[in-house]
């Protein structure tokens, strides 16, 4: 339920964010979107304002200060580490050390202060926040926000007052569809390139199959095609969200053969799987981060090993069972339209930063 101030004029909330509005940035778009359906006098501003479309009049960074005042800003929300200690000025640690991505230049905390504002942030993965990044940061954000939310063991691990929230999905966009029963069986891997993703090992296992699969690839992958010498495949390189749910649609499988990466994190399950979820699909996944916060193997999901064999037998045991296994996509499906939709996840980040006082 939303705390009473959220219809007054009380509080008011400004979102920062890097690039934006740019639907490609997924969740982060559609959260914004959601924080201006639930409370339309949210201001918002962009470090680098993109073209695509938004409800809402999108400032540049360079406007907040005379705004913050003008407006009664009472509250600040942002995405990702490297931007949060920007906007502190806490870009180094004291020996030195970096935060990624951050920008001194960004800095807001005399604003802050001189106003008593509140800032808010999620700690997602990405944005700075990676397997070797120092504690002291996660503890700097910690002294500077009233609330920070997560959906990592590392950030709850080390902020104990941190707020556990998954990322958000819109699923009045990627909504369930009924999925076809004739042959191929379509598959699907949508990433940006990264090592981690594991293609090759997708490639490996793709190669073993027989025609009765169809795989789609999205992402940056043309320089890795030669991996695959099956031919009964796909490449539509990068897509708009449009073309991408359409693809997810008419999918009957997402699978994400994901590794473990000491230099990057990834969340479980990726963004692009909860969408691809959404829609029905079955997910085939590793859990590198072996993360079962909400998701249920062999109920919700079918869990694999990265290795050629436990995917290529879960791929296989997909079509044997194939009514089952659809199954399982209906409960994901359930599963993140339950947890992971966007009003719930937003009605609750506002009634946790709104109940805040310093």
């Amino acid at each position: 339920m939303i705390n009473e101030p959220l219809s007054g004029t009380t509080r008011r909330l400004a979102v920062i964010d890097t690039t934006f509005p740019w639907k490609q940035s997924g969740f982060r778009y559609w959260e914004n979107m959601e924080f201006y359906n639930q409370k339309p006098d949210t201001l918002f501003f962009a470090t680098n304002r993109y073209t695509d479309e938004f409800p809402a009049q999108v400032y540049p960074f360079e406007l907040f200060a005379a705004l913050a005042k003008q407006e009664g800003i009472t509250d600040i929300y942002c995405v990702f580490l490297n931007l949060v200690l920007s906007l502190q000025g806490r870009c180094y640690l004291t020996d030195g050390t970096y935060m990624p991505g951050s920008n001194p230049g960004l800095n807001i905390m005399p604003i802050i202060q001189e106003h008593g504002m509140n800032l808010h942030t999620t700690l997602y993965p990405g944005g700075g926040l990676g397997p070797s990044t120092s504690e002291e940061f996660l503890r700097i954000a910690s002294h500077h926000c009233s609330t920070i939310f997560t959906n990592i063991a590392e950030v709850l691990h080390v902020i104990p007052n941190s707020i556990y929230s998954p990322v958000v999905i819109n699923t009045d966009f990627y909504t369930y569809t009924s999925k076809s029963t004739v042959n191929p069986i379509q598959i699907t891997f949508s990433a940006h390139r990264a090592e981690r993703k594991g293609f090759p090992l997708l490639a490996q296992v793709f190669n073993q199959l027989d025609d009765q699969y169809h795989l789609n690839i999205i992402g940056d992958w043309e320089h890795d095609l030669h991996l695959l010498t099956h031919t009964n495949y796909t490449f539509w390189g990068l897509l708009n969200p449009e073309t991408i749910k359409m693809i997810y649609e008419q999918s009957h499988v997402f699978i994400y053969s994901g590794t473990h990466d000491e230099f990057a994190l990834d969340g479980f399950p990726t963004t692009a799987a909860l969408d691809a979820m959404a829609t029905g699909c079955i997910l085939v996944s590793t859990n590198p981060r072996n993360d079962h916060f909400i998701l249920e193997k062999n109920v919700d999901y079918l869990e694999v090993e990265a290795d050629m064999k436990s995917i290529t037998d879960t791929l296989l045991w997909i079509k044997e069972n194939f009514q089952q296994a659809l199954e399982i996509g209906i409960n994901g499906a359930t599963k993140i339209k339950n947890r992971f939709d966007s009003k719930v996840i937003v009605q609750s980040k506002l009634s946790h930063m709104f109940s805040t006082r310093l």
